[in-house]
């Protein structure tokens, strides 16, 4: 019974880590960002890429919190074209928390007419 017991919690511990950790950020993805190019921004990013955290020094990002938090239209508008997750939370910050932030006010209109929320 200990035995079990201990299983369930080591897995449990390690699925819960899996969820909660981010993929770090390549250089070349940052570089990706930087060029505010869609074809750029595709060959470092897959689809399945759209809707992760990355991890950028201490701070946690979804690619579309990232595109507004730089201000790169481009990629911010391919992003929400691809219908990714408005509300996606990264380190207690969704998309619209940081365009808020950053006074980004055409981008927060898109974010609220596409759904997200606080």
């Amino acid at each position: 019974m200990k035995k079990m017991i201990s299983t369930i919690l080591v897995f449990g511990m390690i699925s819960l880590t899996n969820m909660v950790s981010a993929q770090q950020m390549t250089k070349d993805q940052r570089r990706a960002f930087q060029t505010d190019n869609i074809e750029t921004f595709k060959k470092y990013f897959s689809t399945e890429d759209y809707n992760k955290c990355f991890s950028v020094k201490t701070d946690s990002y979804s690619p579309l919190a990232y595109s507004i938090f730089y201000d790169k239209k481009n990629i911010f508008n391919y992003l929400i074209e691809k219908q990714v997750d408005v509300n996606k939370n990264c380190d207690k910050l969704t998309p619209l928390k940081i365009a808020q932030n950053n006074n980004r006010a055409e981008m927060i209109k898109t974010l609220v007419k596409k759904g997200a929320k606080k």
